[in-house]
């Protein structure tokens, strides 16, 4: 939406005093910094969530994702397929963490856009399927790449999947309960999540707090830390490891599923 949509919406959130509990579990919550004026950053340290204020309401969010999100390659259709790779994030990385763990298998692409990830964890040899909230970028993946992906998380069964990857989505969604809950439904027991999103905890977090660029506004609604996931995953029914660069731009987290 334009900047002035959204500072008419975060104003209108104001105007009917918008709740500014936790939107993770639900505490009373306390101002870390502000941005441009009309924008919070809210912590609660209950659960160490930090959040930005006004929040946005579940329905709002899935209304921005069909298509007025924007995020250059990442998001934009690429009108040929043999460029589907280009300028968008390569999985060679996340791969080399993610093989030696669980070298085969099938695997959830959570958020997964049009499909560039999801196409080459399969050429990499895992069952690989996505889930993306935006119906248009889904289209293109099942009718161009030929990749199964849904918008619809209620399509996958209980205990469906070995791995899910989820890379720079968890910032974006303002129910992250929900969804952690999701994570540990759709993984089979001893099943592996890889999350990465902003490291909001880092050293350029730290120095240069909501103006470092990913920390917060209008698309990211989560700032996240080590100290949460830390802290919430193994409610969740998740052993969590030790996330292994603290002072860097992007969390690397990773978590497996309980037996139980």
């Amino acid at each position: 939406m334009s900047k002035l949509t959204f500072a008419l919406s975060s104003l209108a959130k104001y105007a009917v005093r918008q709740s500014s509990t936790c939107p993770y579990c639900g505490s009373a919550t306390r101002i870390l910094q502000r941005k441009h004026l009309l924008l919070q950053l809210r912590r609660c340290d209950r659960c160490a969530l930090q959040f930005r204020y006004p929040r946005d309401e579940p329905e709002q969010s899935k209304r921005f994702y069909q298509v007025a999100y924007k995020q250059g390659s990442t998001t934009e259709l690429p009108p040929e397929v043999s460029t589907h790779f280009s300028g968008v994030r390569d999985a060679a990385d996340d791969l080399k963490t993610i093989q030696p763990l669980v070298p085969s298998g099938k695997l959830l692409d959570y958020g997964c856009s049009w499909g560039y990830c999801t196409r080459q964890f399969i050429e990499a040899g895992y069952d690989a399927e996505g889930f993306e909230i935006s119906e248009p970028r889904a289209q293109y993946g099942r009718g161009t790449l030929g990749l199964r992906i849904t918008s619809d998380i209620t399509d996958f069964e209980d205990s469906s999947f070995d791995v899910i990857y989820t890379a720079h989505v968890l910032e974006h969604i303002p129910t992250p309960k929900a969804t952690l809950n999701e994570f540990r439904r759709l993984l089979k027991p001893g099943g592996m999540l890889f999350l990465y999103v902003p490291n909001c905890g880092g050293k350029r977090a730290r120095d240069q707090g909501v103006h470092w660029g990913p920390m917060m506004g209008e698309k990211h609604v989560l700032s996240l830390t080590a100290e949460f996931f830390l802290r919430n995953l193994p409610a969740h029914g998740f052993d969590v490891s030790q996330p292994t660069d603290p002072d860097g731009d992007e969390l690397r987290v990773i978590a497996r599923r309980g037996t139980e």
